[in-house]
């Protein structure tokens, strides 16, 4: 019987993460505006402390994440913030900064560490040199194909989590880059391809439109297509895959909790009745594909295509 691996979604706040519980999700992602690189949510000192509490309450887990672009003057205020955090009942925390690894092991050195770098986490080799300083698990980036994916798994001495529904970030800077190019299509009297209202970018080309967020720690743009493997996971189940992560960035609230509940029955599904499961999975990407946010699509990611370009050259 294939491993059930476990579904982690980020909630809003404290009403949604019990909808979600509810509706089958086995972990939470949950932190400050301050310290963590964008949210659908963010949550309070006070909530947070509830939030740990209720996740257990509940038989979930429940992660902090700490994954913000870390300047030196943030790095004062993160080792305050963890000695708020030690009584705190956290199952793990998330990061992406070597500096907040260095600090996290110095305040609470017995706490689990998942590295979340959305970017460099591309080989089984670099996995292996956390998982030997100790971390339980690493989210993989998700510009990977699905054979790559499988083999980093056999290989990895650690837990592995993967992107399996939603939007992946393409783009980060500390820039306030929509702000910029606002004041600067003002000044020069052209019209504009992103509103603040919106927080789009538009391709005409392929007809998709990016989300951008621009916050505290910069400029985030993401992928014009939100990745959907409803129905393709029975490989990564085989190989072990230890979590799916469900980006409900591109969904409200409701579809959200719907899209939940879809993984959930399919990840079930795959584990307990594998022949059924492949029997109704284009179903059920169509019903994935109905809980979509306005001007959003599917695909399949780079799950079953390599990161190639048009001008090889570049």
């Amino acid at each position: 019987m294939n491993k059930k691996p476990e579904i982690l979604v980020a909630p809003k706040d404290i009403a949604e993460m019990k909808l979600l519980a509810e509706a089958g999700a086995d972990a939470f992602i949950v932190g400050t505006e301050k310290f963590m690189i964008y949210g659908r949510g963010y949550f309070s000192d006070t909530d947070l402390a509830k939030v740990a509490a209720l996740a257990h309450q509940l038989d979930k887990k429940v992660y902090l994440t700490i994954d913000a672009i870390f300047p030196n003057d943030l790095l004062e205020e993160l080792a305050i913030f963890l000695q708020k955090v030690k009584p705190m009942q956290f199952d793990g925390i998330r990061y992406a900064d070597l500096g907040v690894y260095m600090l996290i092991k110095e305040v609470l050195p017995d706490m689990p560490l998942h590295f979340v770098d959305q970017m460099m986490l591309t080989n089984y080799e670099t996995l292996n040199y956390w998982a030997k300083r100790g971390l339980q698990r690493l989210r993989i980036a998700p510009e990977l194909t699905l054979e790559e994916v499988l083999e980093i798994k056999s290989k990895a001495a650690c837990e592995v989590e993967v992107l399996i529904q939603g939007a992946s970030m393409m783009f980060t800077s500390r820039r306030k880059l929509i702000e910029n190019y606002l004041d600067y299509q003002e000044s020069v009297g052209k019209g504009v391809i992103i509103s603040k209202d919106q927080n789009t970018l538009y391709d005409p080309d392929r007809k998709l439109f990016y989300p951008i967020i621009e916050n505290t720690h910069g400029t985030h743009i993401f992928s014009g297509n939100d990745i959907c493997m409803i129905d393709e996971m029975s490989e990564l189940l085989t190989v072990g895959i230890d979590a799916m992560y469900i980006e409900g960035f591109t969904c409200d609230s409701e579809k959200l909790v719907q899209m939940v509940k879809l993984y959930k029955m399919a990840a079930d599904l795959a584990v307990v009745e594998p022949d059924k499961y492949l029997k109704i999975g284009a179903a059920l990407y169509v019903e994935a594909s109905k809980l979509l946010g306005e001007n959003r699509v599917m695909d399949r990611g780079f799950y079953y295509k390599p990161t190639i370009y048009k001008n090889q050259s570049r």
